[in-house]
């Protein structure tokens, strides 16, 4: 086998391993896809009578020294009257074939849509079950372009390319017949075509293959680069980063530009030499298919069906080769869709994993190692400590110390390299994902909200909770005066990311779904960042209330914060280096008690 030959066959094999990941999207409609496949035929049976009519004028009335065959009823064998059934006839064969045409596009359309919505869950639940490993080594934008555009490409793939290829099958099947029983030798001539079209499909089908991988990689670069810019339009508005985030977007723009005109050019020369090759074929058999019919071997009425099957003969033809450079295409995107599918978090629950139970709160770190990523350094270094259910620790340390690894750890965001984490004395890899991140509460540095009303964001970690408990949880947080002032109250629909609230306001909302939300294990990170002097008051006198009963870790980077806590863990180095109360720490004269002084000098306000 030459190296061509092992190309396609490696091709061949390459697009029915695509294939075969999306049966589990059509099998459940296969009643469906066997109603158009029938359609399919009965539109086929009327594509090939078309030219039938014409013949039959041309070879029956407009001849006059024929006489009408035999299977003419009796009482059409009047001329005027065979010419009035053929006017009807023709009228049945169009109204029929686009009936059943726009009926089989209908079908399609449905199960095209069904299979889309299957496949853009599947890939949705995917994209959530995967870690956020996976997700911080993505672009944002790449993803999104995955589960929205490479999904209607794969549905173009799996319906309309599949059903137009075997359409056009059917159709060179029946022609092919046909052809042969009127005249073999002219339809030998327009075979003659066919091995040009296939060498021109497999010249052109993996440099338009190489395009599209190109221009499907720059759509998701441009969609990442459009989320990063107006996630942070603030930051972009800040800094004066406008002039640059457009040069990042042209250039994305640019090399898809490019990638996109290339294809079309080689689309456009693909189309410039199946004309060729179509037009030859029809010029040889229009030439001898004359001399025969002026040899009296062939009817002009046969000719002109035997051209008019030649031009239709040549559409499918093309069709499929056309089909061929879309299927490419849309392989592309296939093979983008199954990378996700295929993806396998880095999190995995246990076939045994069990419900958690209600924990008390005791949370132990056994000698934990973790890095993120197998080849990057380790974050943390044979940590251990245990903390007693219901008190109160803090995490400090200089950045990248590993303070904000030790909470995702705690809610199993990501898994240690070695050791265990446990809580109440049992390993959390023995429980759900989901029960296991129920006991766990966050309060990020950054607000997470959504574009959802005021009281849906409070009770977003606790849905179904009445109005009076959003509205106590509210009080506590310290936000229940600004939440009344609004126009609409709990009802006030937020922009997204609660861009229509100060800093402050979005940051009492989210200590406020914290307060409703009764977890036994609550992370604080940073709760004070952003509110002015009153309100961070205000939120540190509520803390006795938000923490009580339940194990509370605090990331703090300003030391005055967490003087009252029960337990200060000093990171270093990915290590444990000191614990302690505040009081134990300052006379230790350590990390902390330097880090303290520091602070004092030169004090950093919330």
């Amino acid at each position: 086998m030459n190296k061509r030959s092992a190309e396609f066959v490696s091709g061949l094999r390459q697009t029915r391993e695509t294939l075969s990941n999306f049966t589990p999207f059509l099998s459940p409609r296969w009643r469906g896809l066997v109603l158009a496949l029938a359609v399919l035929l009965v539109e086929t049976a009327t594509s090939l009578a078309q030219p039938w009519p014409l013949a039959l004028t041309i070879d029956y009335i407009l001849s006059n020294n024929k006489r009408l065959p035999g299977w003419v009823p009796g009482f059409l064998t009047d001329k005027a009257l065979f010419l009035a059934g053929i006017a009807f006839l023709i009228v049945l064969i169009f109204t029929l074939t686009r009936t059943v045409a726009s009926y089989r596009r209908f079908l399609l359309q449905k199960l095209g849509q069904q299979t889309v919505f299957d496949m853009r869950e599947a890939l949705y639940a995917k994209v959530h079950a995967l870690g956020l490993d996976y997700h911080g080594g993505k672009r944002t934008g790449d993803t999104i372009t995955r589960v929205t555009s490479d999904v209607k490409e794969v549905r173009t793939l799996l319906v309309d390319s599949v059903v137009e290829v075997f359409s056009s099958t059917l159709i060179l099947i029946g022609m092919l017949v046909v052809m042969i029983w009127l005249n073999w030798q002219l339809t030998l001539l327009a075979l003659l075509t066919v091995p040009f079209l296939f060498i021109a499909v497999r010249r052109y089908r993996r440099s338009l293959i190489e395009r599209m991988r190109v221009v499907r990689t720059r759509e998701g670069a441009i969609a990442s680069v459009v989320q990063e810019a107006i996630t942070g339009i603030r930051a972009v508005k800040i800094f004066g980063r406008e002039e640059d985030e457009m040069n990042r977007f042209r250039h994305e723009s640019r090399e898809s530009l490019n990638a996109s005109v290339d294809s079309s050019l080689i689309e456009a020369k693909f189309s410039t030499v199946l004309g060729v090759v179509g037009g030859l074929g029809t010029a040889l058999v229009t030439y001898f298919g004359a001399r025969q019919v002026l040899s009296g071997a062939l009817s002009v009425g046969d000719l002109t069906v035997f051209v008019a099957y030649l031009s239709l003969f040549l559409s499918p033809l093309w069709a499929l080769s056309r089909q061929a450079n879309q299927i490419g295409k849309s392989l592309v995107s296939g093979e983008r869709i199954i990378e996700l599918l295929n993806a396998e978090p880095s999190v995995k629950e246990s076939p045994d994993a069990r419900p958690a139970p209600r924990f008390a709160g005791r949370v132990t770190f056994d000698d934990v190692s973790f890095a993120y990523g197998s080849e990057a350094g380790d974050v943390l270094r044979d940590v251990g400590f245990d903390v007693e259910s219901g008190s109160r620790v803090a995490l400090v340390g200089i950045s990248g110390a590993g303070k904000t690894t030790i909470t995702s750890l705690i809610a199993r965001l990501y898994d240690p390299r070695e050791g265990r984490v446990m809580m109440d004395g049992k390993n959390i890899k023995d429980f759900t994902l989901k029960s296991l991140r129920d006991s766990v509460t966050f309060v990020p540095q950054e607000p997470m909200l959504f574009r959802a009303t005021v009281a849906e964001n409070i009770s977003y970690g606790r849905p179904g909770a009445l109005r009076e408990e959003i509205e106590h949880a509210a009080e506590l947080a310290g936000a229940d005066g600004f939440i009344q002032g609004l126009p609409d109250g709990y009802e006030e629909l937020l922009s997204e990311r609660g861009e229509s609230l100060s800093g402050g306001q979005r940051q009492r909302i989210s200590i406020a779904r914290a307060m409703l939300r009764e977890s036994p294990i609550l992370i604080l990170d940073e709760p004070q960042s952003g509110l002015d002097a009153e309100v961070a008051g205000a939120v540190e006198e509520s803390w006795r209330a938000l923490t009580e009963g339940r194990t509370t870790f605090v990331i703090a980077h300003e030391l005055r914060l967490v003087r009252d806590v029960d337990r200060i863990l000093v990171l270093d180095g990915g290590r444990v280096a000191e614990s302690g109360t505040h009081d134990d720490l300052i006379s230790a004269g350590g990390l902390y008690a330097r880090l303290y002084a520091l602070q004092e000098r030169d004090p950093v306000r919330p």
